[in-house]
């Protein structure tokens, strides 16, 4: 499942996806992410047994944000 890594609280890492939040332990996160990080992960039993960032997802979603707000400040 894709999601987005919607902000880290502590030791928890908060992930969105199909409108649903998931908490992720940190400790049992291999790489390290920063919030808006778009992810692929996978849930079993309510619970994060993968998790891995997407690289080139994160990099377009970022492009597709500043594209939207470039003009916003002129």
């Amino acid at each position: 499942m894709k999601g987005i890594i919607d902000r880290i609280e502590g030791n928890i890492v908060v992930v969105e996806a199909q409108d649903k939040m998931y908490n992720v332990d940190i400790s049992e996160i291999e790489e390290t992410f920063a919030e808006g990080d778009v992810v692929e992960f996978e849930i079993e039993n309510e619970k994060c047994v993968s998790i891995k960032k997407d690289e080139s997802a994160t990099i377009d979603k970022k492009k597709y944000i500043q594209d939207l707000t470039k003009d916003m400040w002129q």
